[in-house]
């Protein structure tokens, strides 16, 4: 049995940070390519072998995009930095946490036109075990009022579950927890931002402990605008 704990607050980051890793950062244009760490490149002593890889993919609408393994020794969790930080599989021996989506291929966020089809582009490139769907709207395609920058009323299409799963994430870093207990944690930085629109960020830090079955999803959205905003978030799993 695999277990995932999802937690949605308005807290900061958990502290304790005993070894950080940073793989891409907007703030700083950083970007490493492809990384790894084991267990003993942290120097953990460790009863199972555990590591954090990320590899960029190659060829077709999945080029330049970034994938993040988690492998505790016992469970392995693929994230999307690339699209949004979402999960892109949970394998455990035989059990798989996904779908055989049509759709093949990781595709890039630059391949996907979320108004194609009459506002359902977001389906050529879910293939995610979980996607999540928002930030500032997670339905169905429609019409949507809403009070511009001159403070009239005025219209907007609203496209299939958001924007927020083709976004890729402006930070991402690994931190290795050594106390009170070994734990991996992979964080990303999602920002849905836009001139007299949102702006919204989204902090997704997905973690587990060496050799364990259980992994813990938890996301904190925070708005940095001068006005209140709605927001509406769908974990799609």
């Amino acid at each position: 049995v695999i277990v995932m704990a999802l937690l949605l607050t308005s807290s900061s980051a958990p502290g304790g940070q005993n070894a950080r890793h940073l793989l891409t950062s907007v703030d700083q244009n950083i970007d490493i390519g492809d990384w790894q760490i084991t267990a003993r490149d942290a120097g953990i002593a460790s009863q199972v072998p555990w590591s954090v890889r990320k590899q960029r993919l190659h060829g077709g609408r999945q080029d330049g995009v970034d994938l993040v393994h988690i492998d505790n020794g016992r469970l392995t969790l693929t994230l999307v930095p690339t699209r949004g930080m979402g999960v892109l599989r949970v394998v455990m021996g035989d059990l798989r946490l996904g779908w055989d989506s049509p759709v093949r291929e990781v595709v890039h966020p630059k391949y996907v036109n979320l108004t194609a089809r009459g506002g359902l582009g977001w389906l050529e490139g879910f293939n995610e075990w979980l996607a999540r769907c928002g930030l500032e709207w997670a339905g169905h395609p429609g019409r949507d009022m809403f009070v511009n920058n001159l403070g009239e009323q005025a219209e907007m299409d609203l496209t299939l579950h958001g924007k927020i799963a083709n976004i890729p994430a402006s930070e991402v870093e690994v931190i290795i927890d050594r106390d009170p207990r070994p734990r991996i944690r992979v964080r990303g930085r999602v920002d849905e931002r836009a001139f007299y629109g949102p702006k919204l960020e989204l902090w997704t830090e997905v973690s587990t402990e060496p050799g364990s079955s259980t992994f813990r999803i938890e996301d904190t959205l925070a708005n940095r605008g001068a006005f209140d905003q709605e927001f509406q978030v769908l974990y799609h799993a």
